[in-house]
């Protein structure tokens, strides 16, 4: 499987993919610089300036950052432009509690088809060649190496439902997701590597024991721990928006 995450080198580029329209290019393109912390928080995002950085004209940016602000990745103030949102502990929750919501139906469906041999306990080896990867040396592992291998070991257990719409869904919030994770408490993630680690082994012993129950157990534990994770390095970041 290749990186959830988009190739740094490529960050801040406006490189297209196969059947992408330049709106879709310059949409993607600057999805993943906000996401992936090109830009200063509530830093102000001058559409005049990106045409020139990206060589293309002015109404195809317009567009993208009027999209993005529809999506509510950026505002758009009025007289003030475009700006760089801060996430708030309920725009975090609302994303946490929609993942729990597809990782638990993936997670149902994946042991339906392991009960009626669609698939087997094979199909559980690429969720434990990436956990073993994460427990490789973690005390030499990048942070960024980290969400990513984290990254794949979710998008692979949603792979397991069949489910080729779920798949889809959370194909569009994975984004969110690996943005919100990279840019969490850098000096904080090493110290949730044991419970993370502990999670993760739970979620395959119940999806290899076909117990839906346990899956359920398990994939709460893991997301509420995440969730508690996220909003406490949002607070110590950003204090003042503890409360929002």
């Amino acid at each position: 499987m290749t990186s959830a995450l988009p190739d740094p080198s490529e960050l801040g580029q406006l490189v297209g993919k196969p059947g992408e329209t330049l709106q879709e290019t310059l949409h993607r393109t600057l999805l993943e610089m906000i996401l992936f912390g090109y830009f200063e928080r509530g830093a102000r995002l001058y559409p005049q300036e990106l045409s020139l950085k990206f060589g293309v004209s002015l109404t195809p940016v317009r567009e993208a950052l009027m999209r993005l602000a529809t999506e509510g990745y950026i505002e758009a103030i009025p007289r003030r432009g475009f700006h760089i949102r801060t996430p708030t502990p309920k725009q975090v929750a609302d994303l946490w509690q929609v993942r729990f919501g597809l990782e638990v139906m993936a997670g149902e469906l994946a042991i339906d088809r392991l009960a009626s041999g669609k698939i087997t306990l094979k199909s559980l080896g690429p969720l434990e060649s990436i956990q073993a990867k994460l427990e490789a040396a973690p005390q030499r592992m990048s942070h960024r190496l980290h969400v990513d291998l984290n990254g794949r070991f979710h998008h692979s257990l949603v792979e397991l439902s069949g489910n080729d719409l779920l798949i889809s869904l959370y194909r569009s919030i994975q984004m969110q997701l690996l943005g919100a994770w990279i840019q969490r408490g850098l000096n904080s993630w090493r110290d949730r590597l044991e419970s993370e680690g502990v999670e993760h082994h739970a979620i395959i012993a119940a999806l290899r024991a076909r117990d839906v129950d346990e899956y359920r157990a398990a994939t709460r534990k893991h997301i509420d721990r995440s969730l508690q994770g996220a909003l406490n390095d949002l607070s110590a970041q950003d204090p003042d928006r503890a409360s929002e």
